[in-house]
């Protein structure tokens, strides 16, 4: 590991410590993701009118997450669940896709290796179609390249970026949305947004988890440096 990436690491916080291995190279047991659900290929019908959005705790409302209004099977009690307000959601509902510009539409954009110091700072909040910086869903171990978040944290960033910048007028369209009938009427839009999942709160989704432990690097879709912010995307 670069020491540019170790000095990231360092900064991600409540960032449990693994054993440095190469790309695509299964990690010791015990799995550190084993209390959450598996990541989903595909993604669960969304509530009506509810924004797509580019990754873990991005979302808008109440079962509009990677695993819909299906819910997913809670590790623990084999029940099916839902995550119950917005901002606490399982990961991304845009189309996957893997690199700089690719995005189909306004906030589906993530953000990391490429794109301008403006770009990198505001990850998960472009403005249109082809403008988003970077892959989704947003990986923990990506860090920004450049600009005021240089070396830091990607998804924390996208984050706080979702919280004060974001949700604050998506939430005010939505509620003008849901009065003329064109939101789903379950959906409630609080003022303040709930936590992102436990397992990952404070770093986003690891590649661990999406690619299912490194056995299926098919399912990571985030670029970044190799090895480090992502798996094998932006080839």
């Amino acid at each position: 590991m670069s020491d540019t990436a170790k000095t990231a690491a360092k900064s991600l916080p409540n960032l449990k410590q693994q054993p440095e291995t190469g790309p695509g190279t299964p990690v010791p047991a015990p799995y550190p993701y084993a209390d959450a659900p598996a990541f989903s290929q595909t993604i669960g019908s969304q509530p009506e009118g509810v924004p797509l959005h580019a990754c873990m705790g991005l979302n808008s409302c109440k079962a509009a997450d990677r695993y819909g209004k299906e819910g997913h099977k809670d590790p623990v009690t084999g029940q099916m669940v839902q995550n119950d307000c917005a901002g606490q959601g399982y990961c991304a509902t845009a189309p996957a896709h893997f690199c700089h510009v690719q995005n189909d539409c306004k906030n589906q954009g993530g953000c990391g290796l490429y794109g301008t110091a403006e770009e990198l700072s505001n990850p998960g909040h472009n403005d249109c179609r082809s403008l988003g910086s970077c892959a989704v869903p947003i990986n923990a171990e990506r860090f920004s390249t450049n600009g005021p978040n240089q070396g830091k944290s990607v998804w924390a960033r996208a984050r706080k970026v979702f919280e004060e910048e974001i949700w604050p007028q998506t939430r005010g369209e939505l509620l003008n949305k849901q009065e003329m009938g064109g939101l789903d009427a379950k959906c409630t839009l609080p003022d303040t947004l709930g936590p992102p999942p436990e397992e990952f709160q404070g770093r986003g989704p690891s590649y661990l988890w999406i690619s299912d432990d490194n056995n299926d690097r098919g399912n990571m879709t985030a670029c970044g440096s190799s090895g480090t912010s992502g798996a094998g995307g932006c080839a």
